[in-house]
């Protein structure tokens, strides 16, 4: 994507922590962040307009500044994990993720913080995804970071996983690399079966969180990581997904966003189908193979000359506004309430349990995972049973038991070549 040659000047260590602060206080969310910004010119003035802002809110919402002392805190930690902090306004933000108006005001990022400079496409879809949905997540995120483009994710199970491994293959020097979104701090690992992956993306990627480090997942945390997958992405690529799945999401954001979908077709018959094809029927675009997504975002990155100048915010400090109208007030009192409904941290979740998925050793309980982990692979198109063992990890001979179990109980069916399917029901 081309952008303006003019980069924006580097923000003061002063200016750095004021808006780290001003996004860390209470009821300040994204929305209002940005507001105080534009009103008051730097993160440094709204600090100092906040006294007679608090004294004219009316309503139940008002803003606690956060303190020094625990930003710096909350630094300290990040530099411990080898985060860096990006804040809107940095030169390092990535300029199509800082055109959405609920872009995080700063988030933290670990391994290769240039990809986040280059041309991302993100590509999202169930986690108890198919063989079949992952292999060709894997052929379509290969060709694309080949192609040079990153490749934009979230680090879950299914999809993601297999989007961000294939990507992270691509060493060439023209490749794009990988993106991870987490839902959590930058440095916790969720699930926690993909540590090794995450070590990888760590090192050869980039894995970035607007969360504060050590911070547990929480199930209200991931919506708004999806925000950042779409806003990072210039479209989004949806392959497998149930009907109240995340990855719709991702996808509503980026259409909100102004930014491509496409869908991968599937068989009516397969319930993690039943996303995509609804979003084909709703306009998205039809993505049988990596060239279309190609063709679409090289036409876009050739026309984004056209909306340079829309949906652009001056993050560059300026000098406050000598005196504010009642509507700049106005204004912001409005963003706390848009925020509280998206952003609001007041009431703690529950933090899903790192460890949930990781079972007791119990030989009949693990039967019964292994059996439901191998019927989640199946799809109603036959599958080869080798290619079942390879993504399975599981033993060939465990494999071929658990297919004579499911087939006598009428849920797979076999096909000549040694492949297997679900039955459609």
């Amino acid at each position: 994507m081309h952008f303006p040659d003019q980069q924006p000047q580097r923000l003061t260590q002063s200016e750095r922590l004021a808006r780290m602060r001003l996004a860390r206080s209470s009821n300040v969310g994204p929305v209002t962040f940005r507001k105080m910004l534009e009103q008051f010119g730097s993160g440094r003035n709204a600090i100092e307009a906040l006294p007679d802002l608090i004294a004219r809110a009316k309503g139940p919402r008002t803003i606690k500044l956060a303190s020094r002392d625990d930003t710096v805190a909350e630094i300290e930690t990040a530099k411990a994990c080898k985060a860096k902090p990006i804040i809107l306004g940095d030169p390092e933000y990535p300029a199509l993720l800082a055109r959405i108006d609920d872009a995080p005001p700063y988030f933290y990022a670990i391994g290769r913080i240039e990809l986040l400079g280059k041309t991302a496409i993100g590509i999202v879809g169930a986690r108890n995804a198919s063989a079949t949905g992952r292999g060709f997540a894997r052929k379509i995120s290969h060709e694309l970071a080949n192609a040079g483009y990153v490749v934009a994710s979230g680090m879950a199970r299914g999809i993601d996983g297999a989007a961000h491994e294939a990507a992270l293959q691509c060493t060439g020097d023209r490749s794009g690399g990988t993106i991870a979104v987490l839902g959590g701090g930058v440095d916790v690992v969720y699930p926690r079966e993909h540590q090794e992956l995450y070590e990888q993306l760590c090192d050869q990627g980039c894995v970035i969180s607007e969360m504060p480090p050590g911070l547990k997942p929480q199930a209200r945390h991931f919506p708004r990581r999806n925000r950042i997958i779409s806003g990072l992405s210039y479209g989004v690529v949806v392959v497998e997904a149930g009907r109240n799945s995340g990855s719709l999401i991702t996808s509503r954001f980026a259409a909100e966003q102004g930014r491509d979908v496409f869908a991968v077709p599937g068989s009516p018959t397969d319930p993690r189908a039943a996303g995509p094809n609804s979003l084909i029927r709703d306009g998205a675009i039809l993505s049988d193979s990596a060239d279309v997504i190609l063709d679409a975002v090289r036409q876009a990155e050739h026309n984004s000359h056209l909306f340079e100048e829309l949906h652009t915010f001056n993050t560059e400090t300026r000098a406050a506004t000598a005196t504010p109208s009642p509507t700049t007030y106005a204004d912001i009192f409005a963003s706390l309430e848009r925020d509280a409904v998206t952003f609001d941290d007041k009431n703690e979740a529950q933090p899903i349990e790192i460890n949930e998925f990781i079972p007791t050793p119990n030989i009949s309980d693990e039967t019964v995972e292994n059996t439901e982990k191998l019927f989640d692979l199946l799809s109603s198109s036959p599958l080869l049973v080798d290619e079942l063992i390879r993504t399975s990890d599981l033993p060939a001979e465990q494999v071929s038991t658990i297919l004579i179990e499911l087939e006598l109980a009428g849920r797979v069916e076999r096909h000549p070549g040694n492949r297997v399917s679900r039955i459609a029901k």
